[in-house]
């Protein structure tokens, strides 16, 4: 109950009285077993981990197909658990979250190996970047619906994990994918008040939204926190304003396609997608993790950019794959954007000298099987 309420509000948006309204018990009662709503949020995601470990542990003297069906069944059954642990566990002290990071680099460590004893030949850090791609892949029923049918959904994540294991990085060091420079930028801003959403996009990305406060915004560039309500009402437009600018951004370069005229070209939409990416990896995180903290307008026009953005990409796909399915089109253009998001904002793959070639070999063996 627990896990589902912070997979669905955000830790900040849940209290210890929703919970036990939900188990039908007191507080207190709740308190006896957790001492605050952060041992509570840890102890969900440490469950949900268990069972990751378990079905690692069963299937790892098997088949790599074996092992990935085990962890794609656990993704479906707690589609909770993958949002809670790359989402909230950063709310989590470090004597809390210590041991989160630790249980799931056992998991890692274990599939990277199950997955070394297939290709004896990729290195422990390529292993490990193209396990935490297959995870993101596992992890799509958290965030996405689907058409399919249960059984379908899961042999179509399962076979897109495979296709990230088994991709081949050595390929993608013969292009280069170059970052646009400089990221968004909003000609209607002034100096100041870029350099608040600047500031506020870091601090989000690393706090959460709940978590930081217009002080603390203030002190990062040197001024009072009262001194921002010269330039924004609220913490809440900041927010919207940060959206609204990377919304912005995809949304020109799609009008730009459409202008062009040409064929669908799915590796540079990819391409191009992965380069917006990592030139501005910290509003990725934000605009994954914080879009239920944006007024209902605000969200509604990021939510329509995402849109066009996948359904570009799935025409893409079934221009070049006649005989695909659009409903599995449309699983595969979800489950790459994941792959990429996670790549780029998880961790430090970001600063691996050719990791954009890297995520466009991963990302394209997802999509084209």
């Amino acid at each position: 109950m627990a896990a589902h309420r912070f997979h669905q509000l955000g830790y900040h948006r849940v209290s210890l009285g929703d919970v036990a309204a939900d188990a039908g018990v007191t507080g207190p009662a709740v308190y006896r077993h957790f001492r605050n709503k952060e041992a509570l949020l840890a102890a969900a995601i440490a469950g949900g981990l268990e069972e990751v470990e378990v079905a690692v542990a069963g299937a790892s003297a098997g088949s790599l197909e074996d092992l990935v069906a085990a962890v794609a069944e656990v993704g479906l059954h707690r589609p909770d658990m993958w949002v809670l642990l790359q989402r909230e566990s950063r709310f989590l002290s470090p004597e809390l979250l210590t041991p989160i990071q630790e249980q799931f680099g056992g998991v890692v460590d274990a599939f990277s190996r199950r997955l070394r004893r297939e290709n004896p030949g990729l290195a422990a850090d390529d292993a490990r970047l193209l396990v935490t791609a297959a995870t993101a892949v596992l992890s799509l029923p958290s965030t996405t619906r689907t058409s399919l049918s249960p059984e379908q959904y899961r042999r179509e994540l399962a076979a897109a994990a495979l296709r990230c294991l088994r991709a081949d990085l050595s390929t993608a060091r013969a292009d280069t994918v170059e970052p646009q420079r400089g990221g968004p930028t909003d000609p209607a801003l002034s100096a100041r008040r870029e350099q608040i959403v600047d500031s506020a996009i870091a601090l989000f990305f690393s706090r959460g939204y709940s978590g930081v406060s217009l002080d603390d915004i203030g002190a990062a560039i040197g001024i009072a926190g009262p001194s921002i309500l010269h330039h924004f009402a609220t913490k809440a437009d900041i927010l919207v304003t940060a959206f609204d600018r990377a919304s912005t951004s995809l949304a020109e370069a799609q009008s730009r396609r459409r202008e062009s005229g040409g064929a669908p070209d799915l590796q540079g939409l990819v391409a191009a997608y992965i380069a917006f990416c990592l030139d501005n990896r910290s509003m990725l995180g934000v605009y994954v993790s914080e879009p239920m903290h944006l007024p209902a307008d605000a969200l509604a026009r990021t939510q329509e950019t995402i849109r066009t953005e996948l359904r570009d990409w799935t025409r893409a796909l079934l221009a070049t794959s006649w005989d695909l399915d659009e409903a599995v089109a449309r699983v595969r253009v979800r489950a790459a954007v994941v792959a990429i998001n996670d790549l780029v904002r998880l961790g430090h793959f970001a600063d691996r000298p050719r990791i954009g070639t890297e995520i466009l070999a991963v990302a394209l063996s997802i999509l084209k099987g």
